[in-house]
């Protein structure tokens, strides 16, 4: 059966906000288990490993409390830079500007990556910032298109969203389908960094640049939706 375009279009959306999602997830598994244990998109993770680290409790893995100070405030100058591309709500949103920027910061912390050891801490602390500031920018851009069903960053509001409507609507809530993909696709992306960074940190990177790319493609086939108002 032939889709209406209209269809079509939500599902390049999906798709391109499920790239990103995997993204995200190789990009936590590496910055975590390679970059410090910190997390470059989870945010909530590293509030509590900060909380952690300064009651002197080890976390081993190289990390240190300076480590999660530098990917939260990264990743809050992201979202306002993210925020700041995409444009304001009331106006016609600039998301391919906004994810531009993410592949920017994505390939330059590549870049560094490849350039040497990042074992060295200060490298270390530059990869970390360069990818929590890609997650703030990608964090923002997926805000300015309302696709409240897909948060491609966190999965506490989805999963917490999800079973609660099963409740609240008595049966299988609107939109399930994008709430669990969010999970998998998260899930399928922490696997494979998680698999990658055992040969080197360049890889996960790599792999995220490509599924990023990969996402601005089917969001271009989309058109680049978002809302005016």
């Amino acid at each position: 059966m032939n889709r209406s375009p209209g269809e079509r279009a939500d599902g390049w959306v999906i798709g391109g906000l499920c790239l990103l999602t995997t993204a995200t997830g190789a990009l936590d598994a590496t910055s975590f288990l390679d970059l410090g244990r910190t997390f470059t998109a989870n945010m909530t993770g590293n509030v509590l490993l900060l909380a952690f680290s300064l009651t002197g409790t080890s976390l081993g893995g190289g990390s240190s409390s300076r480590g999660f100070v530098v990917a939260l405030a990264a990743f809050v100058v992201g979202a306002l830079l993210g925020a700041a591309l995409a444009g304001r709500r009331g106006r016609v949103a600039r998301l391919p500007a906004a994810l531009g920027a993410e592949v920017a910061l994505l390939a330059a912390a590549l870049g560094l990556t490849a350039t040497g050891s990042v074992g060295v801490a200060l490298r270390r602390d530059a990869v970390v910032a360069l990818l929590a500031l890609a997650m703030g920018v990608q964090n923002a851009m997926v805000r300015r298109m309302s696709v409240t069903e897909a948060n491609t960053t966190v999965l506490t509001t989805s999963l917490g969203s999800l079973a609660a409507d099963v409740v609240a609507v008595g049966g299988r809530p609107p939109r399930a389908g994008r709430r669990v993909a969010t999970v998998l696709c998260i899930f399928g992306g922490a696997v494979a960094g998680a698999l990658l960074q055992r040969q080197a940190t360049t890889w996960p990177l790599l792999l995220a640049v490509v599924l990023v790319a990969s996402a601005a493609v089917a969001l271009g086939r989309a058109g680049w939706p978002a809302p005016v108002d």
